[in-house]
């Protein structure tokens, strides 16, 4: 599997984001791309490596939704950066793997948190 990056997350663990999933699942124009991150990549590994916020999903244990707030530019001004990682345990330890990636206006709040980044909490 041909990596677009990969970073390690806010605890330590390795995340990939394909090659596969960037062209042809979040860059797609197909229902359920999201074509206008294309720009955002750097802020995508951030959302990674250094969160704002980060939630479990209320849907699957193993899915994580990583924010970057407020990071959107132009007519997306002021949107987060959401990035959905699902991890998975293999044979060389948990290992994380980017499923997909949009923007919001909306922080998913449903789930359970799993990390604030600390600056976030004194402003």
């Amino acid at each position: 599997m041909e990596a677009v990056f990969q970073v390690h997350d806010y605890n330590g663990t390795l995340v990939t984001l394909s090659r596969q999933v960037w062209e042809d699942k979040i860059l797609s124009s197909d229902p359920g791309g999201h074509p206008e991150v294309a720009p955002y990549l750097d802020e995508i590994r951030r959302a990674i490596a250094d969160p704002d916020v980060a939630f479990e999903s209320t849907r699957r244990r193993d899915v994580q939704l990583l924010y970057r707030l407020g990071v959107g530019k132009g007519r997306y001004e002021g949107l987060h950066v959401v990035v959905v990682v699902k991890y998975v345990q293999g044979p060389e330890g948990l290992r994380g793997y980017v499923s997909t990636a949009y923007l919001t206006r909306k922080i998913y709040s449903k789930g359970r948190m799993l990390w604030v980044r600390p600056d976030l909490l004194t402003a």
